[in-house]
Parts: structure tokens; C-alpha cells; sequence
């Protein structure tokens, strides 16, 4: 009874380690409307072996010439807005008539307008200085946004930075984020005039609310002391008002970031708690979409509660380079992987017959888990990374003879593991203190080795442990 329940259990393990090593290596399929897809998760690949984009920013030396704001001091108060842009809500009666707002609402009293041509860089501005300073900036940007691996350069010359980026889907999304500069502004949509700026804003989060039929998505906006009185002001001088006939007019802002608008509105009631909410989007009903629209968000939200770039950079260049790894070679690679593994479990089964052949089908399962673990812990997977890959794999088939030889020579497969695990492990001690010292660098380069190496061992001595012995 105890033999037939220990060739269960051999039999139970060895299974178990195929169905791994095929759901690793084969991919594991569900259909999707039709269609098999892999719900395996990628490898995170380096730049040197998934391709990268290279990015070039220059500096903006574009120049406008518009009609603007002068404050009675002769400070710049904002740009006059064109018919084009006058954003006041139509006015609407209960019989369905509408009325236009008036042509011309942007002469202020206190205000004079002047037409000056504006660079979008101040000579004053370009100086070196301001470049270390934008390279310093956009490198925050690039770790919020948790780019796992970048280069980033900086001519100190003519201030064009360039970049080195994974070229991975949510690259095209991230982009504006890079160069935005972050200027933040609240504006009479009606004139164009300034009324609140980024000097104003202490802090931007994002909350959501849960809707019958999904998920809505706020910028929270939080103000600091002066900007909390400047909201409370406008708040009760930009609301609808209401004629005797029943027509609505509005008196609108617009909040903006770097001229792009986020919200144009008006206020129903005071705001005295320097916090203004602001609905972005419509109401999202898978997951999926929430996650696309936090991300959006998120990266706004980033963008003004950082320090702002001193200088406006524009997008020059965009080049994808290619893997250093082409098709042609990843076929040869896995070809040959193929081949020195089966030689290797040829050579077990050859050398120790019945047991060799049962360590062979374990370390294929002992393979095919590190190749899960490391899709799912995110590691980064350099060039450097598949040496290590390969440094382990050997480490293991070391490991796997020596036992088995040791298992030759002792009745007890127990006492042939542990003595086999003290002479290798204690034998490479200093790999694995550098895999840890290097599980810990800020290199991606450096890093990857340390986590596969990490990964590698301890799964490998987890996985010896409790299987090796029980088949």
C-alpha cells in the first residue's frame, strides 16, 4: 500500500511538472470572441532586446504675435480672447430661442490690451542653468510615470535633450507629460483675462465616485490661502443668472493646463473651502477604461503638483530603433536552448537511468515556474539578465548531477539532498550576496541580473527541497 501511494505521488509530481513547464513554454489559451488568445503575461524586455524610441526636444523658438492683457502696472494679465474662442454658454428661452452673447465683452475696466509679438522662450531664459534644470524635471516625470529603463541626455549647449525609451503601448500616452511645462490657469472664458494661476494651486488629486452604471472620474483642485480667497471671490461672481422672461446666461471660466482646456464651467454657489471639484469625462463602465482614464489623470495630476519646466521644448524627432535581437535570432537561440536542454536530460537519463530521467522532467517543471515567476514579479529582462538566466539554469543541472551522484552513493535521498545543497550553496554564497546588492541598483542593466539571479536561486533551492526527494 505505502509503494502504490508513493508511485501516486511520484507520478502526481512529475505531471504536475510538465503541465508547468506546457502552460510556461506553450502559453495557456482561452477564447475570446472567437479568437485564441494567450492570457500568459509578456516578458518585460529591455530596450536592447524589445526596441526602443528615441526622442528628440528641442526648444521652442516659435514666436506669436497677439493682442494681450496689460495689468495697471503694465504686467501681462492674459491673452484677449478671440470671437473664436468666446466660450459663454448660449442663452436659451422656455420657447426654445437662443441669444448669442455680446460681440465684444473683453475691454475691462483697470485693463489696457496692446498687441505685442511674444516668443514662446525668453532670451532670458535660455541658459544652462534652465537646461539641467528641465533634464532634472522631465527625469522626475520619467520615474513617476514609472518608466522602467530610460537614458536621458542633455546638450548643454543648445539645450536639446534627448531621451531613450521602451517603445511599449503606453508610450504615445505618456508623451505629453515629458515636455508639458505645467503652467496652470483659471480664465474669464468669456475675455480671456486671468484670474487664478499656478502660484494659487496647492495640491491636484483624483477621486472617483461610484454611478449606477460605472465609475466617475473628479479633479480635485486644493487651493493655498490667497488662492482660496481668489476662488471664493470669482465663485460668487461667475454663476448663471436667470432673466424675468426665464433665459439663462452664464458667466464661464475655464481651467486650463499649458493651453489645453480641461474644464470650461460655472459656479451654483460659493466656494469658501478652497476646493474645487471638476468632473472629467463621462461615466466609464468596464475597468479597462477606468484604468486608461486614472492613468490620464494621474499624469495631469503629476504634472501640477511638480515644479514646472523653465523652458517650453517641442518634439523634433521620434525614431524607433530596432531590437538588437531580430526573429532571425531568437529562432536560433531558442533552437539551440532547445537542444542543450534535451542533450543535458539525454545525459541524465543515460547516466542514471530511472532517476535521472524522473530529475529531468523536475527540472523542466523547475524551469517553467522561474519563466512564470519572472513574467509575473516584473522583472526587466536585459541582455545582461540572460546570463543570468543562463547562470542559474546551469547552477541547477550542477545542483541536479551532484545530487544524483551523492544519491550513489547513500540509502537515504534526504541525507544525499542536504549534503548536496551545503557543497553548492555554501560553494556560491558570493553570488547570491550580489544578487541581492544588485536586486537593488537603480540600473535596469544591473538590476535584472540581480532579480533573476535572486528569483532563480531561490526557487530553485524552494523547489529541490520539497520535490526532489518525493518522486
Amino acid at each position: 500500500m505505502e509503494e502504490n501511494l508513493k508511485k501516486i505521488r511520484t507520478i502526481t509530481i512529475l505531471l504536475g511538472a510538465v503541465f508547468i513547464a506546457v502552460i510556461a513554454f506553450v502559453g495557456f489559451y482561452t477564447n475570446q470572441y472567437g479568437i485564441w488568445v494567450n492570457r500568459l503575461k509578456d516578458f518585460n524586455l529591455g530596450m536592447e532586446l524589445n526596441g526602443k524610441r528615441e526622442l528628440h526636444y528641442v526648444l521652442d523658438n516659435s514666436e506669436n504675435e497677439k493682442e494681450i492683457y496689460l495689468d495697471k502696472d503694465g504686467n501681462y494679465a492674459g491673452d484677449v480672447a478671440t470671437n473664436n474662442s468666446n466660450t459663454s454658454i448660449s442663452l436659451e428661452t422656455e420657447d426654445g430661442e437662443t441669444t448669442q452673447p455680446e460681440d465684444d465683452k473683453t475691454n475691462i475696466e483697470g485693463y489696457t490690451k496692446e498687441t505685442r509679438t511674444v516668443k514662446v522662450n525668453e532670451e532670458s531664459n535660455i541658459t544652462k542653468e534652465n537646461f539641467e534644470k528641465a533634464k532634472k524635471i522631465i527625469q522626475a516625470r520619467l520615474e513617476k510615470l514609472e518608466v522602467y529603463e530610460y537614458n536621458i541626455r542633455l546638450d548643454n549647449v543648445t539645450g536639446e535633450i534627448i531621451i531613450e525609451l521602451p517603445d511599449d503601448e503606453n508610450l504615445d500616452i505618456e508623451l505629453p507629460t515629458i515636455s508639458s511645462v505645467g503652467n496652470f490657469e483659471i480664465i474669464d472664458a468669456q475675455t480671456g483675462l486671468i484670474l487664478m494661476k499656478d502660484s494659487d494651486l496647492k495640491k491636484a488629486k483624483v477621486l472617483y465616485s461610484t454611478e449606477t452604471t460605472g465609475y466617475q472620474a473628479y479633479l480635485q483642485l486644493e487651493f493655498n490661502d490667497e488662492g482660496k480667497e481668489k476662488l471664493k471671490e470669482i465663485s460668487n461672481k461667475y454663476q448663471a443668472t436667470f432673466a424675468e422672461d426665464g433665459t439663462q446666461t452664464s458667466n464661464n471660466i475655464s481651467i486650463k493646463m499649458d493651453d489645453q482646456v480641461l474644464s470650461t464651467t460655472y459656479f451654483g454657489e460659493e466656494m469658501s473651502t478652497g476646493v474645487l471639484q471638476l468632473r472629467m469625462g463621462n461615466v466609464v463602465t468596464t475597468q479597462e477604461d477606468r484604468i486608461e482614464l486614472a492613468k490620464s489623470l494621474t499624469m495631469i495630476t503629476n504634472i501640477l503638483n511638480e515644479e514646472k519646466l523653465p523652458l517650453t521644448y517641442t518634439l523634433s524627432s521620434d525614431n524607433r530603433v530596432s531590437s538588437v535581437l531580430t526573429q532571425e535570432v531568437k529562432t536560433i537561440a531558442e533552437i539551440v536552448a532547445i537542444v542543450l536542454i534535451a542533450l543535458v536530460s539525454l545525459y541524465l537519463v543515460l547516466r542514471f537511468k530511472l532517476e535521472g530521467f524522473k530529475s529531468a522532467i523536475l527540472t523542466l517543471g523547475y524551469l517553467g515556474l522561474l519563466n512564470i515567476i519572472i513574467r509575473y514579479t516584473n522583472v526587466v529582462i536585459t541582455v545582461n539578465g540572460l546570463i543570468a538566466v543562463v547562470a542559474v539554469v546551469i547552477i541547477n543541472y550542477v545542483f541536479v548531477i551532484n545530487y544524483l551522484k551523492r544519491l550513489g552513493t547513500s540509502e537515504m535521498k534526504r541525507t544525499a539532498l542536504l549534503d548536496t545543497m551545503k557543497k553548492i550553496y555554501l560553494a556560491i554564497v558570493p553570488i547570491c550576496v550580489i544578487s541581492i546588492i544588485f536586486t537593488f541598483m537603480s540600473s535596469v542593466v544591473i538590476s535584472s541580473i540581480g532579480m533573476i539571479l535572486f528569483w532563480g536561486l531561490f526557487v530553485q533551492a524552494l523547489y529541490n527541497y520539497l520535490f526532489i526527494t518525493n518522486i
